[in-house]
């Protein structure tokens, strides 16, 4: 018996190289899959090893069976059982070597930081703070961590909060001065759904109830009449005058006729940032109001994309302080975080709930940062 060992880059090419030594009479013994070459333990090649014989004797014992085709098999019929097996290895190697390889594309452009370092930086990744911002946080938390005295789990996590912390531009808002003698007007401005006459009847339900101030509404969306009825039923309960507005310029002489109020709040229709003449339309309303402070009111629901086109949009448009609502409906606080680290705009109130005027806090860094690290 003439027995033959073949090395070759797949099976259909090992059988072809049998059949050219061996003859179409030879059978299968052995069959072997391996890889070699490369780097690093990647690009590496596949190999087959077979290993064939022929019967010169027709009284010699049959050899013994091979472990994936019995011995007896001619090469034609070994070659078709073979095929099958071989092309489903050769896909799950491609298949591994393209996870491999995903794994590798994803860390290129990564920083480089030591493990407890990485560990941070994915934590940050995953709440979707900005890039730059998390790794300015993660080196200055690893240097200063590096420093410390006492190197404990609680010791990283302080420091870490710290860093957070300071990467917090501006948060507290600081009433602009009144351009009245007697009154300040308040106007809030944003998308719809975002819940601005419901934030606006809780701070004006604090003014009216809470402080004893003189309170009025004004109501410029007359787009949603759920919206004004919202704000007459507040303005009943509270007994305070509820004006609706339907014009920029009878705005203007509704403000000037209630200079004895001490609050006056304006409650604009939702607009798309999307929609240049709603924008334009709403930019008049704002002039004619003469508004000491306005507010831009965002649903802490939205993605951080959605909130810088939003931002954008109103740059030209005097924003003294942004309001975030809906804090119960969410467990993401990036996006937040990101505005509060990026943006110049103060953060004046978070709400959290429907509830009049008790869903409603001044928003604390301190407070934005430890909703944050909870996720």
């Amino acid at each position: 018996m003439r027995v033959k060992r073949i090395v070759a880059l797949n099976m259909h090419e090992a059988m072809e190289k049998i059949k050219a030594e061996l003859g179409n009479d030879a059978v299968i013994l052995h069959t072997r899959y391996f890889k070699e070459g490369g780097f690093l333990g990647l690009f590496r090649k596949n190999y087959v090893e077979v290993t064939a014989a022929v019967e010169n004797n027709p009284h010699e014992v049959n050899p013994p069976p091979s472990i994936e085709v019995a011995a007896g098999v001619p090469v034609q019929l070994a070659e078709k059982l073979k095929m099958t097996t071989t092309v489903n290895s050769e896909l799950s190697e491609m298949r591994n070597m393209m996870k491999e390889m995903s794994s590798l594309l994803e860390n290129i452009g990564q920083p480089r930081f030591p493990k407890i370092g990485q560990s941070l930086y994915q934590r940050m990744r995953k709440w979707e703070v900005d890039d730059k911002v998390s790794q300015q946080v993660v080196k200055c938390t690893i240097d200063e961590y590096a420093k410390s005295p006492v190197q404990t789990p609680e010791e990283l996590n302080k420091i870490f909060f710290a860093n957070l912390l300071k990467q917090i531009k501006k948060m507290k808002y600081t009433p602009q001065p009144s351009k009245k003698e007697n009154s300040r007007v308040l106007a809030f401005i944003g998308p719809t759904g975002v819940g601005k006459t419901t934030t606006i009847a809780k701070l004006a339900a604090m003014s009216a109830v809470v402080e004893r101030k003189k309170t009025a509404l004004i109501t410029v969306d007359t787009y949603r009449i759920a919206a004004v009825e919202q704000l007459k039923t507040v303005g009943e309960i509270m007994n305070v005058p509820v004006k609706v507005i339907f014009t920029p310029e009878n705005l203007q002489q509704t403000v000037a006729e209630m200079s004895d109020q001490e609050m006056i709040y304006i409650d604009t229709a939702g607009r798309s940032h999307k929609n240049e003449t709603q924008v334009r339309e709403l930019k008049e309303y704002l002039e004619n109001a003469q508004a000491d402070d306005i507010f831009l009111v965002l649903s802490s629901t939205s993605k951080y994309q959605d909130l810088c086109d939003i931002l954008d949009t109103y740059r030209d448009i005097n924003i003294t302080s942004i309001i975030f609502t809906k804090l119960d409906e969410t467990s993401n606080y990036g996006p937040i975080y990101n505005i509060a680290c990026k943006e110049k705009y103060a953060i004046s109130y978070f709400t959290t709930g429907q509830n009049i005027p008790d869903d409603i806090e001044v928003a604390d860094p301190i407070k934005l940062v430890q909703m944050l690290m909870k996720e």
